[in-house]
């Protein structure tokens, strides 16, 4: 009866939340942009007492080609953003020879949220009226391109 069943496939994520670091942009060795941001984000809940409780919250976000540009010319540490994405698993061996698993979030599109410093980015808003762009150039990068 179970095997009748049919679930769907779902892999899909919606973060807000701010930049804790510089956006890290490096090229595959075939010229294709990677950039990696770090993303921290709250959850609010109510304790066993009642009371409601912040809880901070890291993960690391990575998106390809002119995403990952764009993102390097206008995000910055602090910055406000939501992340549209998916979820990314990836175990290894370290140099002591322990198993680690690194979660993290593919990005295909990314929200800014802050108000434009300079000319040149009002110009680029023009290109992007809603703030948002989206990138679907992850398809071609493999996991032998990504540099890190």
């Amino acid at each position: 009866m179970a095997q009748d069943l049919r679930f769907p496939r779902i892999n899909s994520v919606m973060l807000s939340g701010h930049l804790t670091r510089e956006v890290e942009l490096r090229y595959t060795p075939k010229g294709n942009p990677i950039a990696r941001l770090g993303l921290a984000f709250n959850r609010s809940y109510k304790n066993a007492e009642g009371n409601w409780v912040d809880e901070a919250h890291f993960i690391d976000i990575k998106t390809f080609g002119r995403l990952a540009e764009e993102c390097s010319q206008r995000l910055h540490k602090g910055s406000p953003i939501i992340v549209e994405g998916f979820i990314n698993t990836f175990t290894y061996t370290n140099k002591e020879n322990q198993q680690r698993k690194i979660i993290e979030v593919s990005a295909n599109k990314i929200h800014y949220l802050e108000k434009k410093y300079d000319s040149q980015s009002e110009d680029n808003e023009a290109e992007s009226p809603d703030n948002h762009h989206d990138s679907r150039e992850t398809s071609n990068i493999t996991d032998d391109d990504v540099p890190f």
